[in-house]
C-alpha cells in the first residue's frame, strides 16, 4: 500500500509539471474542478450577504466582497480547476500507457517478436482477406516459401546470437524486396513465406530469384561471412486452401534442396512423378 500512495504521489508530482495541466483549452477536466467549486462561493456569499441584510448593515454586498475570509472561499473554483487539471493529466497518461500496451500486446499476437515479420497467424487472416479479393476479380495469386542454407551450421559453429542476427537480417532483406502490398512472414526457424498479390508463377519466380540474389551477394555489413537460400515458388489453384499452397510450395523447395540448395524452383518445373 506505502508503494502505491508513493507511486500515487509520484505520478500525481509529475503530472503537476505538465503543461497539459494547466491547458484550459484541451483539458476538460480543468472546466469540470470549476464547475465542481463554483457552489462554495456562491453559497458562502448569498449566505453572508443575506445576514448583513437582515440586519441592516449598509452596502452588504460590498462589505461581502471585500471580506477576506470570502477571497478565500472565491478561490475555490480555481483551486479546484486547478486540482482536476492535474487529475486529468494524470488520467491521460494512464490512457496513454493503456493504448501503448494494447498496441505492444496487438503486435506481439500478429508479428514475430525476433523479426517483427507477421507471424503464422497473421498470415493466415491475410491470405484469407486476399483470397477473398482475388476470387472477386478473378486475380493471380502466389507464395514464395524460402529456407536459408546450412542455418544449423551457422547456429551450431558462430552461436545462436548470430543466427539470430542471420534471421533479422534476412526479414529486413525480404521487407526491402517486397512490394508495399506483399506480406512477408517467418514460418518458423529459418523459413519465410512471402504471400504475392496479382502475380503468377511466373513472375514470382522471377521476383523468388531476385531476392535469392541479392541475398547471395551480401545479406548486411555486420555478416562477413556468406549466406544463401532456397526457394520454393507455387501459384494459388481454384479452391485450394492455405494447407495445399503451403504444401506444393514446400514441395518446390524440397526439390530446390535436392538440387544443391542456393536456387529458385517452381510448382510446375517439377515432374509430375517426382511430386
Amino acid at each position: 500500500m506505502a508503494q502505491t500512495i508513493e507511486t500515487q504521489i509520484k505520478e500525481f508530482c509529475t503530472a503537476a509539471g505538465q503543461p497539459f495541466s494547466y491547458d484550459i483549452f484541451r483539458n476538460v477536466y480543468i472546466w469540470f474542478g470549476i464547475l465542481w467549486g463554483l457552489p462554495i462561493p456562491l453559497v458562502t456569499t448569498s449566505m453572508h450577504y443575506a445576514f448583513l441584510a437582515s440586519h441592516n448593515i449598509p452596502s452588504p454586498l460590498t462589505t461581502v466582497l471585500t471580506t477576506p475570509i470570502q477571497w478565500f472561499f472565491m478561490i475555490h473554483p480555481l483551486l479546484f480547476g486547478t486540482l482536476f487539471g492535474i487529475l486529468g493529466c494524470v488520467r491521460r497518461e494512464k490512457e496513454r500507457q493503456v493504448t501503448a500496451l494494447i498496441d505492444e500486446l496487438q503486435e506481439l499476437s500478429t508479428h514475430d517478436p525476433l523479426t517483427g515479420l507477421s507471424n503464422r497467424r497473421n498470415f493466415t487472416r491475410i491470405f484469407a482477406d486476399e483470397l477473398a479479393r482475388i476470387s472477386r476479380r478473378n486475380a493471380d495469386l502466389s507464395l514464395i516459401f524460402a529456407d536459408l542454407d546450412h542455418f544449423k551450421f551457422i547456429n551450431d559453429t558462430r552461436g545462436h546470437q548470430v543466427g539470430d542476427q542471420v534471421l533479422k537480417a534476412t526479414a529486413t532483406h525480404l521487407r526491402a524486396c517486397c512490394r508495399p502490398y506483399d506480406t512477408p512472414a517467418r514460418w518458423g526457424g529459418e523459413e519465410f513465406v512471402i504471400l504475392l498479390p496479382d502475380t503468377d508463377e511466373q513472375a514470382a519466380t522471377l521476383f523468388a530469384e531476385r531476392i535469392r540474389t541479392s541475398l547471395q551477394a551480401g545479406l548486411s555489413p555486420a555478416i562477413s561471412f556468406p549466406i544463401t537460400i532456397s526457394i520454393g515458388v507455387a501459384q494459388h489453384l481454384d479452391g485450394e486452401s492455405l494447407d495445399g499452397l503451403i504444401e506444393r510450395a514446400d514441395r518446390a523447395l524440397y526439390h530446390a534442396k535436392q538440387q544443391g540448395r542456393n536456387r529458385v524452383l517452381r510448382w510446375r518445373s517439377i515432374p509430375p512423378a517426382s511430386r
